[in-house]
């Protein structure tokens, strides 16, 4: 029982680094950015591209079915160098999102941009959770259990401010708000990048 209060303590004492700190932080601020657009892809389809339900759910299953090759290149990626993973894949998303409202009415120009947008949102979820275990080695479960609450509080922010943003700019401009916390996310992760690279 003695061991395990230690091991308790010492887990909780790695959220004392600011550099695990930083990578909590910024898996926050990207599944904010995802889930800002994401949340109301569905409405996007039908209410901006005039898709009926059953062209909405084709969509967000090629959406989906992207992810497999996001997957792939992320794990790929997130092996060698987490933090450019990240931003990589961030950057990568920034396209895809800001792409989105101006090519609704393309289908070709559409379903590229839903295709970059689905690769590296499915690649992120992944290097996000390798990404924060590689923080902090010696205890990965822990490790883990912090990305997964991060993520989920970014789920939660992500919908919230999409909404906000649908209140007071209209839903064409989702996809710019989330562009720009995705922005944010791939300074962050050079940032941390250069913090590692100098410690």
């Amino acid at each position: 029982r003695h061991n395990q209060v230690t091991s308790l303590r010492g887990q909780f004492g790695l959220l004392r680094s600011g550099l695990l700190q930083g990578h909590v932080l910024l898996s926050v601020l990207v599944f904010s950015g995802m889930f800002t657009a994401y949340t109301y892809l569905a409405d996007i389809l039908e209410r901006l591209a005039g898709f009926d339900g059953a062209r909405v759910g084709w969509y967000l299953m090629g959406f989906g079915a992207v992810g497999l090759i996001g997957n792939s290149l992320g794990g790929r990626a997130v092996d060698r160098h987490p933090l450019l993973a990240s931003a990589g894949f961030c950057a990568l998303m920034l396209v895809g999102l800001i792409a989105l409202v101006p090519s609704i009415h393309s289908t070709y120009g559409l379903i590229v941009a839903l295709a970059i947008w689905g690769a590296a949102q499915a690649a992120l979820f992944l290097v996000s959770h390798v990404r924060v275990i590689k923080a902090a080695p010696q205890a990965p479960a822990f490790a883990a259990s912090l990305n997964i609450a991060g993520a989920n509080l970014g789920i939660g922010l992500g919908a919230v401010i999409g909404g906000r943003v649908i209140d007071h700019l209209g839903l064409a401009s989702l996809g710019y708000a989330a562009a720009l916390l995705i922005g944010l996310s791939v300074l962050l992760a050079l940032g941390l990048a250069r913090i590692r690279a100098t410690s």
